[in-house]
């Protein structure tokens, strides 16, 4: 029994650094790797290959994914490479891999992380509430009772991403900075996010130091250096909380965007901030 194990094993392996070594030969472009995928789609590796070239090129890849899990059994959705599938490509709520985690959510969590799986399972039901939110309100409600229905143990999370616009227009600072922190803590990476919240902030807030906590989750919004309308934010929030430096630094980037972008309008802030910060 243990000889077919280790059998099994080392042709897995095999199997493995043979596709593997057809990449390689072949090059990374996206057709050389559908060639690939097409001949072996079980195969995890070829298939994050094929994944990431997609997202790089805006390709769709909802066939690809369907023709992956086509040949992977749902009890096998949480083995390391599938997880690692589902949480960084599966967006569609309603697809079985989503629906299995949402079922199984316990078995996942103590193979991976909380802040894991749930990252995952909120940033869907936000990206998924979010057209419904500025189209079709009655729909989005409708939704948000569902989830809280099912007994979603976020459910108080993802209310909260949408709650946070009613104390804006509320202008309840008190409120609005608690559920900016919060969802700080579970969307840390939603840029977009963050650059409302630290919009918002600026609006309604006077609080010193709780502009500093903004101001600090504000920098990430800021990292590539090519959003004009976060940096402009970055600017008046960080010289509000008394970062002369970081303001003078990034009212700097703000003009050279400005400039290489002959927009007046982009150049008139751009200029505010170069009187802010002198």
């Amino acid at each position: 029994m243990k000889c077919r194990i280790l059998l099994a094993a080392g042709l897995m392996f095999l199997s493995t650094c043979v596709w593997a070594n057809e990449i390689e030969k072949t090059g990374t472009s996206l057709d050389n790797l559908v060639k690939v995928f097409e001949q072996n789609p079980s195969d995890p590796q070829v298939t994050v290959k094929l994944l990431e070239e997609m997202r790089k090129q805006g390709k769709p890849a909802q066939d690809v994914l369907a023709r992956y899990f086509q040949t992977q059994k749902e009890e096998d959705y949480c083995k390391n490479y599938n997880w690692a599938i589902i949480r960084d490509y599966v967006t569609d709520l309603k697809s079985p891999q989503l629906q299995y985690v949402f079922k199984n959510c316990d078995k996942f969590i103590e193979q991976y992380s909380r802040d894991d799986v749930f990252g995952k399972l909120d940033n869907v039901l936000v990206n998924t509430l979010e057209p419904l939110y500025r189209q079709n309100k009655p729909a989005y409600e409708a939704q948000l009772q569902r989830i809280k229905d099912i007994g979603y143990e976020h459910y108080d999370v993802v209310y909260d991403y949408f709650y946070i616009r009613q104390l804006y227009k509320e202008k309840n600072a008190e409120d609005y900075f608690y559920k900016a922190r919060k969802l700080f803590r579970y969307f840390p990476e939603n840029r977009p996010m963050i650059k409302k919240i630290t919009a918002g902030a600026l609006d309604i807030m006077h609080d010193v130091s709780r502009l500093k906590v903004i101001q600090l989750w504000a920098g990430k919004t800021v990292e590539s250096q090519t959003d004009f309308d976060a940096i402009y934010n970055y600017v008046v929030i960080s010289e509000k909380c008394g970062y002369e430096d970081v303001a003078k630094k990034y009212a700097s980037i703000a003009n050279a965007l400005a400039n290489k972008s002959n927009d007046a309008s982009m150049k008139a802030r751009a200029g505010e901030l170069t009187k802010l910060v002198n």
